[in-house]
Formats: structure tokens, sequence, C-alpha cells
């Protein structure tokens, strides 16, 4: 019964919105939910993240058993919004948000990061959301020498600054997010914002995902019977100083467009489009040209002058709901792509493209709650890059699809598992990935910041090749839900990074305890 009353909500979802508002952004917090929105009969578009959910959906908080507490200030904390203020004309709710951790690996680490969250709604269309953190780390000594290599940007999470008045090594830098979104009728929403977005069901994603640092976006969501069309236009940064002046980045605009199909109740088609335009030789970024929302970019590019083509991608999406607990998932990008040197095998650097294949399992063998995960990506050498490096598919020094950039394969295995408010997660990883060699002028198509006309080989090109790395993770988590509002946690882990190249064996392990809000995704499993 509870199972086909959820079912009958979720199908009246898109005639019964009050004021929508962006799910957090996070693996841990959709693997508490998407259970029930990939089940068969529900036909919601799922590969489009963060997910718009209104603002007086309770579905997921109230599967959980509040914490009793006689003080309403404490039993707030522990089971709602902080402060909240709400009327049938509007809403107005803050929370506190933090990351304390301590760690230990071959020398002491830990986060401290303090911010706070404002959100509400004015009306029944317009919602609101802004959110600041103020941090300090001290990361293990393979993200050091990561922030330290690529302009002092901290995965995710932009620009540090290493402040002398702290011990070396403590890094010190804000962020924020935030954005108005107008839900204008049933069909339509539009969205604009400072933040990030992801497309796929994977863990990783290889058309866009929140990989990199935020970015300020227009997104225009379209939603009809089966059909989910979004177009995302950004803006970007190249920030490159060894070749710019100090401090100065270069902008780029991107235009994406996702058509999102569900045929049928088992079978979903995702079609993906993007190009990247960086400032001309006048300094200009934006080209009207992108703006049209219908129509195709290829053609677009080829009948524009040559300094203004952009860098354009093209990808498809999909996922098969094998029952209403398990379903295949899968993801292909295409850079450029030559058939007649694919059949003939010969490694050509032309071929640039990528792939993902995996599968999820929810309740599995039977066992409430219990997810298994399981996937393949991969990239040829070269995919992402461009003969102007400024304009390669990537934002503030990091890849905006997966973190190892190109030239790589790899597999990720997770399995989660949620008893009450108890949580524990184990997290597997082995890849192998290309690398530039030093003395060596060989391009091997790994570095996306490298323009593809430097150094390459036209032949004989395979993934991983140059300098090549063999990584392998594990990763354990045991935490307990203090808060579903925020995500609010105690957790307690360990995590184990083995990485191999040619000339070096790096080892780390991480034994950490964590009190945080986890709201959002931060991928320092490379």
């Amino acid at each position: 019964m509870k199972k086909y009353l959820l079912i009958f909500l979720l199908s009246q979802f898109s005639l019964t919105l009050i004021g929508q508002i962006n799910a957090p952004l996070s693996h841990s917090y959709y693997s508490y939910t998407e259970k029930d929105i990939h089940d068969i009969g529900i036909s919601k578009h799922t590969s489009f993240k963060p997910f718009l959910f209104s603002s007086d959906d309770t579905t997921y908080y109230n599967s959980f058993k509040p914490i009793s507490s006689r003080k309403s200030l404490i039993y707030d904390f522990l089971n709602a919004d902080l402060l909240r203020v709400e009327d049938a004309d509007y809403m107005f709710a803050v929370n506190p948000l933090f990351h304390f951790e301590l760690a230990e690996d071959n020398d002491r680490r830990y986060v401290n990061t303090r911010g706070v969250e404002v959100k509400g709604r004015i009306g029944k269309k317009i919602t609101f959301y802004s959110s600041f953190y103020e941090n300090q780390l001290l990361l293990s000594d393979y993200l050091e020498d990561y922030v330290r290599t690529n302009e002092n940007v901290v995965p995710g999470q932009g620009m540090a600054k290493y402040n002398l008045l702290y011990e070396e090594g403590i890094m010190d830098f804000y962020y924020a997010s935030g954005y108005a979104n107008y839900d204008i009728n049933k069909f339509f929403d539009v969205q604009f914002g400072h933040g990030k977005h992801f497309i796929g069901d994977g863990y990783r994603s290889m058309l866009l995902s929140d990989n990199s640092f935020n970015y300020p976006y227009l997104k225009i969501t379209t939603d009809v019977w089966k059909f989910k069309y979004v177009n995302l236009f950004s803006y970007f940064q190249d920030i490159n100083f060894d070749i710019d002046a100090q401090d100065i980045s270069k902008s780029k605009f991107s235009a994406i467009h996702y058509l999102s199909t569900n045929i049928g109740e088992r079978l979903n088609i995702g079609i993906f489009e993007s190009i990247m335009l960086a400032e001309d030789s006048l300094g200009n970024v934006f080209d009207i040209n992108y703006m049209n929302p219908i129509i195709f970019y290829r053609p677009v590019e080829y009948s524009i002058g040559y300094s203004r083509q952009g860098n354009a991608l093209l990808g498809l999406s999909l996922k098969y709901k094998l029952t209403s607990t398990s379903h295949l998932y899968g993801q292909l990008v295409l850079d450029e792509f030559r058939l007649s040197d694919f059949l003939d095998r010969n490694g050509s650097w032309l071929n640039k493209y990528g792939g993902q294949i995996g599968m999820k399992y929810f309740d599995a063998f039977g066992f409430e709650n219990l997810s298994l995960q399981t996937e393949v990506n991969f990239a040829r050498p070269f995919t992402y890059s461009h003969f102007n490096p400024i304009q390669n598919y990537a934002h503030y020094a990091q890849p905006l699809a997966h973190p190892l950039g190109a030239s790589f394969l790899e597999n990720v295995s997770i399995a989660r598992y949620r008893k009450d408010r108890w949580t524990a997660d184990l997290k597997l990883i082995h890849a192998k990935h290309g690398g530039e060699i030093t003395g060596d002028t060989t391009n091997y198509g790994s570095d996306l910041f490298i323009s593809y006309k430097e150094g390459k080989k036209d032949y004989g090109n395979e993934i991983a090749q140059g300098n090549t790395t063999n990584l392998q993770i594990v990763d354990f988590r045991l935490g307990y839900i203090v808060n579903p509002r925020t995500n609010m946690k105690l957790e307690i882990g360990i995590t184990n990074r083995v990485s191999k190249d040619l000339n070096t064996t790096s080892k780390n392990q991480y034994l950490f305890f964590a009190f945080k809000t986890d709201l959002q995704n931060f991928y320092y499993d490379f």
C-alpha cells in the first residue's frame, strides 16, 4: 500500500508543485531517496541534477523518526530547520552549515568549515537559496601537491591562500553559492544562480559533473509529457598563470542542451550537446548565435568565422530499469570521431571519445536499504581538449567531467547501507590513467590544458599512455544522521590510497572523525 501511495504522489508531482527548490547535490543525500524515484511506474527524469523538489515535499524527511527533546531549539537542530518562518504566501529558513574533521595519516590533518544557508519562498512560484562557507584545511600530501600545481585550486572549492599566520600547509578560503528560481507554470521553470550541475545516473559523469568549482548560470527547464529539456548557459573561467599575467583569468561561455525522454516504463534516453566559446582577440566571449534554445550547435559552429568556432561535444545517456530495484545506465561522449580510423584500430588521435557503463541494485539480496553500484568509466587521449587550450572542457583548473581528465580507465564500486539513522558506505576504486613524462616533449593526451596541436602522435595512441599510473582507493565510512533536513551527520572512516606511476609509489592511509552537514560532493578520490 505504501509503495502504491508513493507512486501516486510522485506521478502527480508536476501538478502540485508549490515553489521548487534544488535538492542537495550530494551522492550521500541522493542515496537515501533514489530507490523510490527509480521504481518502475515512476516517470521521473533522474539524470539531470540537482533535482527540483517542491519546497513542501517531506517524503524523505518523514522517513526518519524525530529525536525528541523538550527544548524547542534543540529539537529543531536535530530534526528540522534551525529557524523557520512560514505562511501561505512565504517561507524563510536559516540553517548552520559546517564540516569539522580531525584526521591522521602520516601527519595531523583537519577540516574547519563554518557556514550558513538561507532559503525561502515568495508566493507560490519564486524560491531562493544562498549559502556561504569559510574554510581552513590541512590536507593530505597528495592533495596538497595537487593544489600547489593547479593554481592553488582546492578540488571543487575554488582558489585557496596560504595564510602566513597559520602553520605551513594550511589553506584559507571562502566560497558561496545561490540561486533564484521562478516556476513559470507546470511546463516551464527558470533558474539563475551560481553553483554546479551533474548529468547522469552514476557516481561519475562523462558529460557534466560537479567536479569543478561553482560558476554563474542560467537554466531553463521544460517538462512536457515524457520529455524534459534543459538549456544551461554558463560562464566558466580559464586560469593558467604560467602563460597569463598573474591573478588574471580568461572567461569562456558555455551553452548546453540536454533532452531526456522516457520511453515506456523502463527506458530513458538523454541527448546532450555543448559548445565552449572562449575570448576572441578583442576580449569578446558571448556569441548570440549560441543562445538559440533549440538549434543544433554543429551547424552554427561551421557557419560562423573560424576565430569564433567553439569546442563542441555530443553525448548520449541511457538508463534501463531491469526491475523495480535494479537498473543499467551508461553514457557516451564524442569530441571528435573518424569511423575509418576506428575500424582500422590505428590509435588515431582524432578519435576522441569516452563512455560509462554501470548498474545499481537497491534492496540488494532482499536486505532493505542495502544498495550496490558498480560502473566503468573511460576516456581516450585528447578527449575534452582543444587546439586553443582556453576552450578545453574545464573550469577553474579542473575538468568539467571526470576528475582524471582524459586517457583513463576506471572502475568504481560502492555499497551503501542505512538502518534507521545509521549509515555505512564502502567505496572501491581501481583506475589506470596516463600522464605526461618530465623531459619528454611528446603530448600524450592526458592533460586537457595542453593544445592538442602540440607534440602529439598522429597514430598509436592508447588509453593511459605516457607516464602510466595505477590508482587504488578503498574508502569506508560509518555514520549517524543527526538531522536529515541538512544531512547533518557524525561520521568516522578510513581511506587507503595507493598510486604508482613509472617512477614513484605513493601510499596514504587516512583515518578521520567528522561532524558535518553533508550537502555537496568534493572529489578527493583521484
